[in-house]
């Protein structure tokens, strides 16, 4: 079991949406960056739905979705749910529970 903690990077050029979270809390959403860890005293994991788009007001987007697990090492789940902006993810894992994904464009 881990502390759960998930963070998503994305271009400076697009923009994501507020999250609909499946667990846990967004401790920290920055411009290209967002944060999600476990809430305190629970035993769930963290993670949920994010829309990424070129311009808020863009009708084409891509939606990640991705959850990390509080039980067990190295345990979460992530996909592309809708890639309009052709996106592609690549993951890493910092100790057993925190889960990193850096989106970028494709080509």
């Amino acid at each position: 079991m881990g502390n759960a903690a998930l963070t998503i990077h994305h271009p400076s050029s697009l923009v994501h949406e507020d999250p609909v979270l499946e667990g846990g809390k967004v401790v920290y959403d920055k411009p290209n960056e967002i944060r999600f860890e476990k809430s305190s005293g629970a035993a769930t994991g963290c993670g949920g739905r994010v829309q990424i788009r070129k311009t808020a007001r863009d009708d084409e987007y891509s939606e990640l979705y991705a959850y990390v697990s509080y039980y067990g090492a190295k345990n979460g789940e992530w996909k592309l749910n809708k890639n309009d902006l052709g996106l592609k993810m690549h993951t890493r894992w910092v100790g057993d529970s925190e889960l990193i994904i850096d989106v970028t464009k494709g080509p």
